[in-house]
């Protein structure tokens, strides 16, 4: 359905994918921290550690923005619509 010009079905479909790539980036992070911690670079992986859950919270704001989506596109959809009988 469309609202606004924005198609609502593909808008949606993006933030997840958008979500799918960060999760990816999140467990390469994870992967990548404990690689750095084992070769005895505490440093390194003590930022990699903190790059995974600054992703964590990139993927808890795209679920927010997806459900404020979803809230927003149901009142503007509300708010335009004109029945009128011919």
């Amino acid at each position: 359905m469309c609202a606004n010009g924005v198609n609502t079905e593909q808008f949606l479909q993006m933030i997840d994918m958008l979500d799918d790539h960060i999760a990816l980036e999140y467990r390469w992070s994870h992967r990548l921290a404990h690689t750095a911690g084992d070769g005895g670079y505490a440093a390194t992986s003590e930022k990699l550690h903190t790059a995974q859950a600054m992703l964590a919270d990139v993927r808890s704001l795209l679920d927010e923005a997806k459900e404020s989506f979803e809230a927003d596109a149901l009142t503007a959809g509300a708010d335009k619509t004109t029945v009128r009988l011919v």
